[in-house]
């Protein structure tokens, strides 16, 4: 699915206002789930949170779960991983309940019982065997064209569970837990991080219409409305 172009001189803006006039256009009493992302501009959209539920109505922050794409399997008190400010950024606006933590490398036995618990708090929200539906989907794609941690020409492209280990990663540390595209794709709304000219021949690649899943995964990603901000 190709998206649609978005050339943003700020990119972290524009992510918040989004995910502010999305949550604002659900209906309060049923939950809203978001997946956040890591890197440089994911981690300036996490600090950015607390004004985005300051800019909501609390019936409807009040039912806004937050999730992780990916996360490395390190320990919880690590700051490798993606979820390691949630609590300090969100202050007075965090709710222990409705952030959904991959498990931490000191807290489970193994990587796929990591993988195993978050599945399984997804289908917690499965609604008639219908799998959650996320609100916003936001996503960096890497210089390669990797999204959460689903890298060119790894096994983990073809998964169809709703999560899964990732050993070996190209990118440290090497173990991680990542969510499908199975997953990722049942989005209203995706943002893909995509400027920089770093990421320029990722970027291209996303856009064109050759091109395959196995060299440039975000390729693969697909929504009701998707989006790449450059």
């Amino acid at each position: 699915m190709i998206p649609t172009l978005i050339d943003s001189p700020d990119p972290v803006r524009l992510v918040l206002e989004t995910l502010v006039d999305k949550l604002n256009s659900t209906r309060a009493a049923v939950p809203h789930h978001v997946v956040l992302t890591g890197g440089t501009h994911g981690m300036e959209i996490t600090r950015g949170l607390a004004q985005v539920a300051a800019a909501v109505p609390s019936e409807i922050w009040a039912h806004t779960h937050l999730w992780w794409g990916d996360e490395r399997f390190v320990e919880s008190t690590s700051r490798d991983r993606n979820d390691f400010e949630i609590k300090d950024v969100l202050g007075n606006y965090f709710i222990e309940a409705n952030v959904h933590r991959v498990p931490a490398a000191d807290l489970v036995s193994t990587v796929y019982r990591s993988a195993e618990i978050y599945s399984q708090e997804m289908r917690n929200f499965e609604t008639d065997g219908m799998p959650l539906k996320f609100t916003v989907v936001i996503l960096g794609v890497g210089p390669d064209g990797h999204v959460a941690s689903l890298f060119p020409g790894r096994p983990e492209l073809n998964s169809t569970e709703i999560a899964l280990p990732v050993f070996n990663s190209p990118k440290p540390p090497p173990t991680r837990v990542t969510l499908s595209f199975t997953t990722l794709n049942n989005s209203h709304c995706t943002l893909l991080l995509a400027g920089g000219a770093i990421k320029k021949d990722a970027l291209e690649s996303i856009m064109s219409s050759q091109g395959t899943v196995n060299a440039t995964p975000a390729r693969g990603i697909s929504a009701a409305e998707l989006y790449a901000l450059a």
